[in-house]
This record gives C-alpha cells, structure tokens and sequence, in this order.
C-alpha cells in the first residue's frame, strides 16, 4: 500500500478514534461539552502530526469508534454552547482540521466495496445439466 513511512499509522488513527469517543463521553449520546477543550486540543495536536501523512487504506477510525472524526469535529463547529468553550484560534485550527478530516472520511468511504452482485452470484454463465 504504498510507502508505509509517510502513511498514518495504525496507532495514530487508533488515537484519532479515541479522541472522537471521549467527544462523545464513550457513547453517541451527542458531544459531551465538559470535555470539549480537552478534545480539541488533542485533535490539533493529532492533526499536526498527521497533517503531511496519507490516508492507511487498511485502518479507519471508524473501524474503532462508531463515528468518523470529521463528525465529531463538525458536530463541535456546530454547536454554539462547544464554541463558547473555545478562542478564536482554537475554532480557526477546527476548521482546518474539518477540511483534512472530511477528505479522510470520503478516502474512507472509497475503501469500501461495492455490495453489488458478484460474478460469483451470476449464473447466466453456468451450463445446464
């Protein structure tokens, strides 16, 4: 899958994982705002260590938590009551960090298989006996 050197690491996507689940307090109850700052700050710290990486075809955060970090991160940018918690440069790095984890998801997205019908399931091909 390419050079594994500049690829995200299975251990820093588990970590992207973990902090989209501490956004959620463990559960998909919806964001729990006591811990917003905290997360925030490990996204951006996440994020900058991710940033010159490309995506792993063969991890998602998603195969750990049940939500992507793009949903985390836009469900943050767009609640007020989230935004109160943090400064302007806080919320500047969010957006950026949207861009690169939006672009994630959809990379994860094309990684799936299509679930159409195989050529294993066509039997127009088999001779009649």
């Amino acid at each position: 899958m390419g050079n594994s050197e500049t690829q995200m690491s299975e251990e820093i996507i588990e970590e992207w994982a973990e902090v989209t689940s501490r956004a959620y307090n463990d559960a998909l109850t919806g964001l729990e705002l006591s811990r917003v700052p905290a997360v925030v700050e490990a996204f951006i710290d996440l994020y900058e260590q991710s940033k010159d990486l490309t995506f792993n075809a063969d991890y998602s955060p998603a195969d750990y938590f049940e939500e992507h970090p793009a949903r985390a991160i836009a469900s943050i940018l767009d609640s007020s009551d989230a935004l109160e918690l943090l400064d302007d440069d806080h919320e500047e790095a969010l957006e950026d960090i949207l861009e690169f984890t939006e672009a994630w998801a959809q990379f994860d997205g094309n990684q799936q298989p299509d679930l159409g019908v195989s050529e294993a399931d066509d039997d127009d091909d088999e001779p009649v006996w």
